[in-house]
């Protein structure tokens, strides 16, 4: 063997065992990720969370936001005075929905003093913005505003069933007044499934507007609403809408969070709640 080669060989042998070494005391050194002791470390994003983790911060989402309100007086008799509610509601979260979304709704007087307070929940989907209905909210004294107050959010990672897949497509819409007897105004419309999923229940909620101002809601619910076909609704105002709209806002949904309502493969890959 040449001086050379022997020199070469050497030399290789050298490198390796430094590369060895250096590693070594590399990870010597190296805190291994661990996501679960409670402490942000690592790359961590917040407290054991983020993509070294394989999950989502709770802190990075965003609280669903109330976009506006409306209060409708329904009747008055005998002392007592109906109320329907109507709130648009904002998930600014793209990828995260909720199952769970749990509220306090307040009326309150012209001096803001709370005259009936009731809880609820709804459900909301990534991105989504949706109208909340809350029919008959009975009270002794005159409401002048409501407000929604979001609790918490049960939030669910989905993924790879929006857009296009999941879409309920309004084909038509009317309005009538005095459409019938008993009936002072009245909606009806076809609510299309151009998905390529059965949904067990289908929620519609009717909104007439006069000027962009909400003058009336309503809402039904549509039971088997089958792939690629119609269905048509139909609402009823018994009591009479104080102006005639000029729009009709239909908006159809369903909750894929229920296993008995959507395919059951379209689970979810994390959960959590936060309360707001």
């Amino acid at each position: 063997m040449s001086r050379t080669v022997k020199q070469l060989l050497f030399g290789l042998i050298f490198l390796t065992l430094f590369g060895l070494v250096s590693f070594g005391i590399y990870k010597s050194f190296q805190v291994e990720p661990t996501c679960f002791d409670k402490i942000q470390n690592q790359q961590e994003e917040g407290v054991d969370c983020g993509k070294v983790c394989g999950n989502t911060c709770l802190q990075s989402l965003e609280s669903v936001r109330v976009l506006s309100s409306n209060l409708f007086e329904i009747r008055e008799l005998n002392g007592q005075i109906d109320y329907d509610a109507l709130f648009r509601v904002y998930n600014p979260n793209t990828q995260f929905g909720s199952s769970n979304t749990e509220f306090e709704l307040k009326i309150l007087d012209s001096a803001n003093n709370v005259i009936l307070s009731q809880a609820g929940s709804f459900y909301i989907l990534p991105g989504q913005t949706k109208y909340i209905y809350i029919p008959l909210l009975k009270t002794s004294v005159a409401g002048n505003r409501a407000e929604l107050n979001i609790r918490k959010a049960d939030w669910q990672k989905l993924e790879g069933i929006f857009g296009e897949e999941v879409k309920l497509v309004v084909k038509s819409k009317d309005y009538f007044a005095n459409g019938k007897p008993g009936v002072s105004a009245r909606v009806t419309g076809t609510i299309f499934n151009s998905s390529d999923f059965d949904f067990e229940r289908v929620d519609v909620v009717v909104v007439l507007l006069k000027n962009n101002v909400p003058v009336g809601a309503n809402r039904t619910e549509m039971r088997t609403l089958l792939s690629k076909s119609d269905r048509f609704f139909e609402v009823d105002w018994i009591n009479p809408i104080p102006e005639n709209p000029d729009r009709i806002d239909v908006e159809a949904s369903t909750n894929v969070f229920m296993n008995s309502n959507f395919i059951r493969r379209y689970g979810t890959q994390e959960k959590f709640q936060q309360p707001f």
